[in-house]
């Protein structure tokens, strides 16, 4: 390589290591708070899923976790109001809220069908705020389909 063909490298190592401008900083995609409390108020029938797997009943969180950027805390408890657990929310990626991390915990195995008739689920928004206290039911009959229904709403 001869000195003409050097210069243009030459500039652009210049250029890259004078602290050109960088691109700009990915925008968090965050919605306000306002907005997902509306979407989760809107979406209370979904926010608990039933099933009956392998012998086995489960249940399921999953849209919570998927709004779960807005939620400080997620309480329930099984078969009572008593709100005496809480479920553990991975951290808001801003860039990608609504996605729900491999690693996250989407589902409890309680036992055999039958051991949760209810289960009360209450949120604790960012800003302090809670939702009714809301109680879920397994939905009858729908086999290994996941289902459960708003019962009642304290």
């Amino acid at each position: 390589m001869n000195l003409k063909q050097m210069k243009p490298l030459a500039v652009v190592a210049t250029i890259l290591l004078s602290g050109a401008p960088a691109q700009a900083e990915q925008q968090s995609r965050v919605m306000p708070l306002e907005q997902v409390k509306s979407i989760l108020e809107s979406t209370k029938d979904n926010w608990i899923a039933f099933r009956i797997y392998d012998g086995r009943q489960y249940y399921y969180v999953t849209h919570l976790l998927s709004w779960r950027c807005g939620i400080k805390q997620v309480r329930y408890s099984e078969n009572s109001d008593a709100l005496d657990k809480s479920w553990p929310l991975p951290a808001c990626n801003k860039l990608i809220p609504n996605n729900i991390p491999s690693d996250a915990k989407i589902h409890n195995k309680p036992g055999k069908p039958g051991t949760v008739r209810t289960l009360a689920i209450q949120l604790e928004y960012d800003d302090g705020t809670t939702s009714p206290v809301r109680v879920y039911e397994p939905c009858e009959g729908v086999g290994e389909a996941t289902c459960g229904y708003l019962k009642e709403e304290k």
